[in-house]
């Protein structure tokens, strides 16, 4: 399976978004899915009402894309995305 991280500035109807920040110099994350989190069992879900350390947040988000057509709009606007986690591509290339 593979994932592909789209480059996004709003979240998109029906696609699991991942909006990243920082915070006291921490990387974070913010996961969305189509019909919520409930029931995921991801850590998204377990702590909804937070951001999660980025790799949380990531891990959930694959997880959850796997099951909504394995792409994930991520929302980044600070910049602090890391090639290590993946390819951030715009949705045309």
């Amino acid at each position: 399976m593979t994932i592909t991280f789209l480059n996004r500035t709003e979240p998109k109807n029906g696609e699991v978004t991942i909006r990243i920040t920082q915070d006291a110099g921490s990387i974070l994350g913010e996961v969305t899915c189509p019909g919520g989190l409930a029931g995921s069992g991801t850590a998204a879900e377990l702590d909804h009402d937070g951001a999660l350390g980025v790799h949380q947040a990531l891990a959930s988000a694959i997880a959850l894309a796997g099951k909504n057509g394995n792409r994930i709009g991520v929302i980044d606007a600070e910049g602090h995305w890391r090639p290590e986690w993946g390819d951030l591509v715009e949705e045309n290339a």
